[in-house]
Formats: C-alpha cells, structure tokens, sequence
C-alpha cells in the first residue's frame, strides 16, 4: 500500500508515518499539511490517503471529493478527533471509503488500512 498522509498537525502525521514505516506491506509515499496540498499530490502520486477532517482550506470532505472526481479508484481513509454517525454519514456521502476516530488502536487503523478502506465505517466505541 502506497499511502499520502494529510493532517494539519505535524506530530500527528508523525505518528500515523511511524507506524506505517514499521509495516513491511505499506509505504508512505508523501505527506500532505492542508486540503489544497493532498488534492495535488494525490494526482501526482496516485496513492491511498490518509485525510483528517479538518484542514486548512478546503476541509477533507471537499478534498476528498475532488481526489474522487479525478481518481475515483483511490482508496480515502478518513482519520478524525470527531466522532459519529453524522460525520461518518456525511464522510460516505463525499466518498470516503472508511472513516475512523484518531483514538481508534493502531490495531484497528492498520486493518483497516490493510483492508483499503473496505470496512465503510468503523466506531471508536470501546
């Protein structure tokens, strides 16, 4: 899995790098700090991306829209400090593939990651 991470916070994809580093089947391919910037490099590098909800510009709903206009075969796994069915809704209805809380174990991310967003939508609910 090539994967493009985009999050406003810096530590954040820090962390979300890390630990797909450590995977031997995935491979992070750019990172990306505002919507504007992982609209573009998602045509330039054609991978999977990791979005947050909230970004400078553009949040990553309409980003995610955009990526899915021009590469609708790109997988959109969308990472959030929000939760809920309203925002997981609302994420599938702009094209996200999986939306997961950022407080979900690295466990769960990976799988779904692994899994390219096949699971729709995955609660943070323990």
């Amino acid at each position: 899995m090539r994967a493009l991470i985009a999050d406003a916070e810096q530590g954040f994809r820090r962390f979300i790098r890390r630990i797909l580093d450590r995977q031997p089947d995935m491979n992070v391919v750019g990172q990306a700090s505002d919507a504007e910037e992982v609209v573009r490099l998602a045509q330039q590098l054609k991978p999977d991306v990791l979005i947050d909800i909230d970004l400078p510009g553009l949040d990553g709903l309409e980003a995610t829209r955009h990526i899915k206009a021009s590469l609708p075969g790109t997988k959109v796994i969308m990472l959030s400090a929000v939760d809920g069915e309203t925002y997981r809704n609302t994420a599938a209805k702009h094209g996200v593939d999986s939306f997961l809380p950022k407080s979900a174990p690295v466990s769960e991310i990976l799988s779904v990651i692994r899994h390219r967003g096949s699971v729709k939508a995955v609660s943070g609910n323990r």
